[in-house]
């Protein structure tokens, strides 16, 4: 009797176990198909924008995607699901943009960056940024790290857009643009990283910053 209650609980382990992998399946499957759809939908937006005022096609794009990609390489099951999914999430938005550019009228192509010549972002960078949100998840000083370069390399493409020598400038873009992509890096920032962790995340993402500005003016 005792084997037959032995063997009906480890009927019940194994039953529940599977259960349990085939929900977490089902929930990475949904993480995976969210991550492309999501970055189609944000790339067909941005094209919507791109006719729209330069200064504010100029904070959708990258900032929008960026974004995207913090929030999908963040919630991603693993290292290499979050690999994937930014991948993934990456790989939209340049669909959309490249499909829109058949549609519009005078030839110009769009692509992830705001002069339309380069693709500033190409999908191995903007990717790097899932995998850097992913890191954000540890509480040792790797995890700040992390945090700190995924802030800084916002910083710089805020420089670029904002610095008369920046590849991407934009008139304008200095100082209004530049108060609301330094809130949303502080919000992420604020988000991923907890009490001391974001002090030492903030250095780090000083650090690179003030680096690439003394670079870029050539001091």
């Amino acid at each position: 009797m005792a084997s037959v209650d032995q063997n009906y609980t480890l009927d019940q382990n194994y039953t529940a176990a599977f259960l349990a992998d085939d929900r977490q399946e089902r929930v990475i499957v949904l993480h995976l198909v969210l991550s492309f759809v999501g970055g189609m939908l944000l790339g067909a937006l941005g094209a919507a924008l791109a006719d729209g005022p330069d200064l504010l096609y100029a904070i959708y794009d990258p900032y929008a995607y960026v974004l995207f990609v913090v929030i999908v390489g963040r919630t991603a099951a693993g290292l290499g699901w979050a690999a994937l999914t930014s991948l993934l999430a990456t790989l939209g938005p340049i669909i959309s943009l490249l499909a829109a550019s058949i549609f519009k009228s005078g030839g110009d192509f769009l692509s992830l960056g705001s002069n339309g010549a380069t693709l500033n972002f190409t999908l191995l960078t903007l990717a790097s940024f899932g995998l850097l949100s992913y890191f954000t998840k540890r509480d040792d000083l790797w995890g700040d790290v992390a945090g700190g370069v995924l802030v800084g390399l916002v910083a710089i493409t805020g420089m670029d857009k904002a610095l008369p020598a920046g590849a991407d400038h934009v008139a304008g873009f200095w100082p209004g643009s530049v108060l609301v992509v330094t809130a949303l890096a502080m919000v992420v920032l604020f988000s991923l990283r907890r009490g001391k962790s974001r002090f030492r995340s903030a250095l780090v993402a000083l650090i690179i910053g003030c680096s690439y500005f003394v670079f870029a003016v050539g001091i």
